[in-house]
């Protein structure tokens, strides 16, 4: 059972216990009104963020992104799941972003159906990327014979999987 423990005009997120693990959900904005006090100190075993929801994210969010993770500090592993483009193009320019302790289990990427011209952000696992090559797609529209085409550069958009191999 989710509990909102943190709220502000733009943003909600939401708690729950997952075994000996701390799910944070956001949803919303985040940005220079985020304050992450109410979140640091739950001290779990283990701590999965899901970015699923969130809409925004702008550069004082960025900061105050980055002050959170921080204070939550290197002791317990962190799980990043549903990293929508936004968050992973953060992800991938600002170091601290995603600290040494945390590990993106799940994220959206961009593919391109050429067969009826749609695009489409579709949910993978990191170990799905494994080689840096971004894993074959059907068009969940019209199933088209082709592959959907990976609708970014498969290297820039997959940094943050080859920074964490070599850390």
């Amino acid at each position: 059972m989710s509990e909102v423990v943190y709220e502000n005009e733009k943003l909600k997120v939401y708690m729950a216990s997952e075994g000996a693990a701390i799910k944070f959900s956001f949803e919303g904005c985040i940005d220079e009104d985020f304050h992450c006090e109410n979140l640091v100190g739950k001290n779990p075993a283990e701590l999965h963020i899901d970015f699923k929801d969130v809409k925004v994210i702008n550069s004082c969010g960025i900061r105050e992104w980055v002050n959170f993770i921080e204070k939550l500090g290197s002791a317990v592993p962190i799980k990043y799941n549903n990293c929508p483009q936004i968050i992973v193009q953060q992800i991938n320019m600002v170091d601290g972003f995603l600290s040494a302790n945390a590990n993106v289990e799940t994220f959206f990427a961009p593919y391109f159906c050429e067969e009826c011209d749609s695009e489409h952000v579709i949910l993978l696992k990191g170990s799905d990327v494994a080689t840096g090559v971004a894993p074959t797609q059907k068009c969940p529209d019209c199933n088209a014979s082709e592959d959907m085409e990976f609708d970014a550069i498969e290297k820039q958009y997959f940094h943050f999987l080859e920074i964490k191999k070599s850390a």
